[in-house]
């Protein structure tokens, strides 16, 4: 919970340590005797926010480019954005709070650089604050260098500044922080809570902090904090440096040698901050405005329209085209959110020209039916064909038929007219309406993944509620659907006889399994104990989870002389080797080189330039 010293909002806080972080070593040479700083720059206030990850960090890039540049071209970096950068990329749950962490101001700098504060001046109590087009291409101007985490070692600190002159640090401080006697904290107040500031000199006594209430505190902004002190308070320290002038180094992360192997960045699931711009999330038919994935606020939504229209976006390449993508059933949020940011990390789409946006819901089927048939004393008795049989007729069918309905409502009222729900198309009208409007935009696809051709069914019988008038329709492309042929028929068939919202331009494609491969696949949660059904979904959805045992389902082959018979229908299908797609089973398609490089060239209209590599599609 923050606190309060005075004005000030302490909210910081300690760094949980990992031990893939990277520890600064000191180099053995002679140190000075002290270090008393001199700041060319403005001090900065950060007023009554809570932002001081921001303005601290700040202070330290200041210190670091005025050594470089010198004093005499000052170009103070934006605080505001080092802060909202901060608090999307740090390691707290949730988005309804205010202030941020060291390793997540550090993880924002590392993944969007910082432009300056003549472009992104802070304004306190700033509610809807989004990184823009302007502000992004400038950012990427000043990145981070090397980075090294302090040990609370004295010595490693003034070694350390001794080489850089500069540690970004936090700390729990006391009340004697509000009022500095002439340039020294007095030690001993009463704790009140963490809070973030640079380090920039040291004598015999104490180290020397420059912090971000302004030049009136302490002297210009600086006073003395003494070695005890230091001791008795000291939370995290970081040391770094800029990295050489060099755009195109962002996002060129060798595949070898993932982020996530540095400890800075390394989490079990991505944050907001990396993948924001790039999706809209529901649950239970509702926009999701809040938490961990909170969808895109309408600042957020307006930069990603203007992104997606501006000709040098993507590095001057732009963008010709955009993919709304709707994962299956078998991927909780989480692992959604790892398969947008893996795409976005490797870029699989934006070296092409090509902009996914992924409509994120929180289907989890598996996870769902797996968690109740846990509870189950059968569990861990069964096995082969009795255990096909728990899932078509016994308990099992009972928990999936529950949870599979469950699901389809979910995706039936992301797009229904009903004012507290709806959030499907409320999530997409600003997306898409903005595009409509623009003098020049990207053409649209859709793009859907087994439970996702569900969601797709709904949002194209919803596309005429969008009323556009100038967006075009391009491919909508399907991966094991798992919807039923009469769901296809009356949701899809539409748009293959020209009676769609919109025109569809191109196709619609379907890649499914052979009928050998649905049956050697098999549906597990992949724990131990619990038992597994010896087919594919499709196999136990069609067989059990529908209403009719043997429902036709649009992605089995064998149902597949019942799916309309038309010109702009073509339906293929892996055999496991080659083609336009090599899927072994009905979860792989969206990790299959050759099925996500067949449906780019088909976006594209002309053979993929850059196809997707198979080791840029793991980890989700």
């Amino acid at each position: 919970m923050s606190k309060k010293l005075g004005a000030h909002v302490l909210d910081i806080l300690p760094d949980m340590p990992d031990i893939r972080d990277r520890i600064y070593l000191p180099h053995l040479r002679s140190l000075h005797p002290g270090i008393y700083p001199r700041i060319a720059f403005p001090v900065r206030d950060q007023g009554k926010d809570s932002s001081c990850t921001g303005f601290a960090l700040a202070h330290v890039i200041d210190f670091l480019r005025c050594r470089e540049i010198g004093p005499d071209r000052p170009e103070p970096v934006s605080s505001r954005m080092l802060y909202e950068m901060a608090k999307r990329n740090d390691e707290w749950e949730g988005t309804a709070y205010e202030g941020s962490s060291l390793r997540g101001a550090i993880k924002g700098l590392y993944q969007s650089g910082v432009c300056t504060d003549a472009t992104a001046p802070d304004k306190p109590g700033i509610e809807d604050w989004a990184l823009t087009y302007v502000m992004a291409k400038e950012a990427r101007e000043t990145r981070l260098g090397a980075y090294f985490r302090l040990q609370p070692d004295i010595s490693d600190y003034h070694a350390a500044l001794n080489e850089i002159g500069v540690i970004y640090v936090s700390a729990q401080i006391h009340s004697h922080w509000e009022n500095p006697k002439d340039d020294l904290i007095e030690p001993g107040g009463d704790s009140v809570g963490g809070h973030a500031f640079a380090i920039v000199g040291y004598d015999d006594t104490g180290f020397w902090v420059l912090n971000s209430w302004g030049p009136d505190w302490g002297v210009n902004g600086v006073a003395k904090w003494i070695y005890a002190d230091w001791a008795n308070t000291i939370m995290d320290a970081w040391v770094l440096q800029l990295g050489v002038r060099a755009p195109a180094a962002f996002g060129a992360a060798p595949g070898a040698t993932p982020t996530s192997t540095t400890g800075l960045f390394g989490s079990n699931e991505p944050t907001r901050g990396d993948i924001v711009g790039h999706f809209v999330n529901i649950d239970d038919g509702l926009l999701v405005t809040a938490g961990k994935y909170g969808s895109p606020t309408a600042t957020e939504m307006q930069e990603t329209v203007e992104r997606l229209t501006k000709a040098d976006a993507n590095d001057n390449l732009g963008y010709e085209h955009l993919i709304i993508y709707a994962h299956g059933g078998l991927n909780p949020l989480g692992a959604e959110a790892q398969r947008i940011a893996t795409w976005k990390r490797n870029n699989i789409y934006g070296r092409n020209r090509l902009y996914n946006f992924h409509l994120m819901w929180d289907s989890g089927f598996i996870d769902e039916v797996f968690g109740q048939l846990s509870r189950s004393p059968a569990v861990g008795r069964i096995g082969g064909a009795l255990s096909d049989w728990f899932f078509e007729a016994g308990i099992g069918k009972q928990t999936g038929s529950y949870a599979w309905r469950n699901m389809k409502q979910d995706a039936l009222m992301s797009f229904s007219r009903r004012s507290e729900y709806d959030g499907g198309f409320k999530g997409l009208s600003p997306l898409l309406s903005g595009l409509d409007k623009a003098p020049r935009r990207p053409k649209l696809h859709l793009v859907g993944h087994s439970a996702g051709a569900n969601v797709l069914g709904y949002l194209l019988s919803a596309l005429g509620r969008f009323n556009l008038s100038k967006l075009e329709l391009g491919t909508i492309q399907l991966m094991a659907p798992a919807c039923t042929v009469a769901f296809f028929k009356e949701h899809y068939e539409p748009y293959l006889t020209g009676k769609g919202a919109l025109k569809l331009q191109d196709r619609i494609y379907l890649y499914n399994l052979t009928d050998q491969l649905e049956q050697d696949d098999t549906v597990s949660a992949n724990v131990p104990l619990l038992p597994s059904y010896s087919r594919s979904l499709l196999y136990l959805v069609s067989r059990a989870y529908e209403q009719m045992p043997n429902t036709p389902i649009a992605g089995m082959q064998t149902y597949v002389r019942e799916l309309p018979s038309h010109s702009k229908l073509e339906v293929a299908y892996s055999t496991g080797i080659g083609g336009k797609t090599a899927s072994r089973s009905h979860g792989g398609f969206d990790n299959d080189a050759a099925t996500l490089g067949t449906i780019m060239s088909r976006v594209l209209g002309q053979p993929v330039p850059h196809p997707p590599k198979a080791d840029e599609l793991t980890g989700y």
